[in-house]
Formats: structure tokens, C-alpha cells, sequence
């Protein structure tokens, strides 16, 4: 009985550890060559692109896909994309016809290594693609995968020990 006990609660801790959170996820942060600073959340699919002429936020489900990486490559379809962008002093927001997008967006990678955030500005359009290189990389959040499970199997684990000392104490009394 004792045995099937333990094997019950380190069954649940496992469980736990397993789904407290996924081990892909991460937080990534990119430098740009010009001091821009582009962070993508893999875990909510979301990300940021702040400098002195940009200041977006952009979501995509493709996005949790993102592997980081010094030289990355990839290519991301945006669901959304809010903010603005700095053109000769003018704030210009992405453009947008009736609502709605009037050109793809996409965070993508270029042939020669940079990093482009396609889309059109302003509407009228007076502004394309904003494309920097990556100057520094690192990743900025790793969730530890099973924290909670291993706070779980400590709880387990305090839970017996105090069990057989109560039972301990009785069989002294």
C-alpha cells in the first residue's frame, strides 16, 4: 500500500512538472544595429520593436514557433500590428484601408541577415519596409519547466514526513 501511495504522488508530481510550463517558451531580445530593441514572447505570441523611429507592438500565432538564435531565420505572418513609426519627425501608423490592413504584414528575416518588418506606413503611404540589422542577442526570460512540479513533490514530500511522525508519535504513546 505504502508503495502504491508513493508511486501516486510521484505520478502527480510529474504531471505537474510536465504541465507547469513549456520548455520552448522564451522571451527573446534582439539590439539593432541602430540601438532599436525588438523583444518577441514566444509563449503569447506577441512582441515589441522600440527605437528612437519605431515604437510597435505586433501579435502572430506563428510567432510561438520562433527557435531565437544569434542569426535567426524565419518568416512570421502578423495578425496584428499597432504603434507607430517616425518618419522625418511624423508619426505614421501602419496603413490601414477601411479598418483594415491594406498590405501584408510580416516580421521576417532578409537574405543578408537583417531583420524586416514589413509593412506600409501612413495612409497615404509615404513609407515601406523597416529593415535593421542585429547587433546583440540574448534571451531574457526562460521559464523553468516544472518549478511548480517540484514544488508539488516537496509539498508531497513534507505531507509524509509529518504523516510518519504523527504516526511514529502515536505508536510511542
Amino acid at each position: 500500500m505504502k508503495t502504491a501511495i508513493k508511486t501516486a504522488a510521484f505520478a502527480m508530481a510529474a504531471t505537474t512538472m510536465v504541465a507547469s510550463a513549456p520548455s520552448s517558451a522564451a522571451i527573446f531580445e534582439y539590439t539593432m544595429s541602430d540601438g532599436d530593441i525588438l523583444t518577441i514572447d514566444t509563449d503569447n505570441g506577441t512582441g515589441t520593436w522600440i527605437g528612437d523611429d519605431v515604437d510597435v507592438s505586433f501579435e502572430g500565432n506563428d510567432i510561438r514557433s520562433f527557435q531565437g538564435g544569434d542569426n535567426p531565420s524565419f518568416s512570421f505572418t502578423l495578425s496584428d500590428l499597432t504603434g507607430t513609426r517616425t518618419i522625418r519627425g511624423i508619426d505614421y501608423t501602419p496603413t490601414r484601408e477601411n479598418g483594415r490592413r491594406f498590405h501584408p504584414w510580416m516580421l521576417l528575416t532578409t537574405n543578408s541577415g537583417q531583420i524586416n518588418l514589413w509593412s506600409w506606413w501612413g495612409n497615404p503611404v509615404v513609407a515601406g519596409d523597416y529593415v535593421r540589422g542585429i547587433s546583440d542577442y540574448r534571451v531574457i526570460d526562460v521559464p523553468a519547466p516544472g518549478v511548480l512540479g517540484l514544488f508539488g513533490l516537496a509539498l508531497v514530500a513534507l505531507g509524509f514526513g509529518r504523516r510518519r511522525r504523527r504516526i511514529k508519535a502515536a505508536a510511542a504513546a
